[in-house]
């Protein structure tokens, strides 16, 4: 959805909101905050002003509704569902709509996100810790259902007082997170790569979910809504193989692999693989490897 510039706000007319006392620790009760939209934005009538948190991480989960957003100078409109998060010192500020509107506010201090360990192992700080992210979910429900009992696992934990608390809840933040940042990574992946790279990425996920059925390669490209022609353009482009190749190289590896970690017969794993025949299996695998199946097992029980 395009962005439409507002124009810098004056410092002096941006509210600084402090939640946490100044010497914060993570004894302090208001170390991380949870709190459901509607029971914040009634009181402001459903806007919250520009205005920046100096010691505050936050997500703001939108399950419902929508929302206008405030950015930095910037705003954009955006339905439910979609996340929000807001690097500390950001200026930002919502409009929310009236009583259709639900969901979620996390706020966490900055000593959480800016610890060591967790600056060094995750992997999305650039994206989620130091910039405001718009996230839309509406075209990716399985994303929604899991950042949605996500947060509703970390409501209850907030208002439960279970031993672990507080590892159970930094670990469900952590998912969170891990969660939001996959999608920002993939929407930009989407944008950035090309039509047949794209295409690729698509057919190995579909040749994943079905390549013990031996399925052919018109049903690749009738589930991809495109030709075994431009498949095999893909394929070429990207690994330099053929549709027909890339579908036997991944079942000559599930072989390679039953054979090697494990003591099932050549037969069974024929059988597993989708193969009627067990010869038929072997002599495919030889033509794939240079040797058959009993041999291949051997060498490597050697090695």
């Amino acid at each position: 959805m395009k962005t439409t510039p507002l124009g810098k706000a004056s410092p002096r007319s941006i509210s600084n909101y402090a939640l946490y006392s100044e010497a914060q620790s993570a004894d302090d009760p208001e170390f991380i905050h949870i709190e459901d939209i509607p029971s914040r934005a009634r009181l402001f009538d459903w806007t919250i002003n520009i205005h920046t948190h100096p010691r505050m991480y936050q997500l703001v989960y939108v399950r419902t509704g929508q929302v206008r957003v405030h950015i930095d100078g910037e705003e954009r409109s955006e339905i439910a569902p979609c996340i929000i998060t807001i690097p500390p010192s950001v200026v930002h500020g919502f409009e929310f709509g009236r009583d259709d509107t639900n969901g979620s506010v996390i706020t966490v201090s900055q000593l959480v996100i800016m610890d060591e360990q967790f600056q060094r192992d995750f992997p999305f700080v650039e994206e989620m810790l130091y910039t405001p992210q718009i996230v839309p979910l509406g075209e990716h429900p399985g994303d929604t259902e899991f950042i949605g009992q996500l947060i509703t696992q970390m409501e209850e934990e907030y208002h439960d007082r279970r031993t672990g608390k507080k590892q159970m809840f930094e670990w469900l933040l952590y998912s969170l997170l891990l969660k939001v940042g996959r999608r920002i990574q993939a929407s930009r992946r989407d944008r950035d790569e090309g039509h047949y790279e794209r295409l690729y990425r698509l057919l190995t996920q579909l040749v994943e979910q079905h390549y013990r059925e031996h399925k052919p390669a018109s049903f690749y490209a009738q589930e991809l809504h495109t030709t075994t022609t431009s498949l095999n353009r893909a394929c070429a482009a990207v690994a330099d193989k053929t549709l027909s190749e890339l579908l036997h190289d991944r079942l000559t590896l599930e072989a390679q692999r039953m054979l090697i970690y494990s003591s099932v017969p050549v037969s069974l794993i024929a059988y597993d693989l989708g193969f009627n025949d067990p010869a038929y299996f072997s002599r495919f695998f030889k033509r794939r490897t240079g040797v058959a199946p009993v041999s291949f097992r051997e060498m490597r029980d050697r090695s």
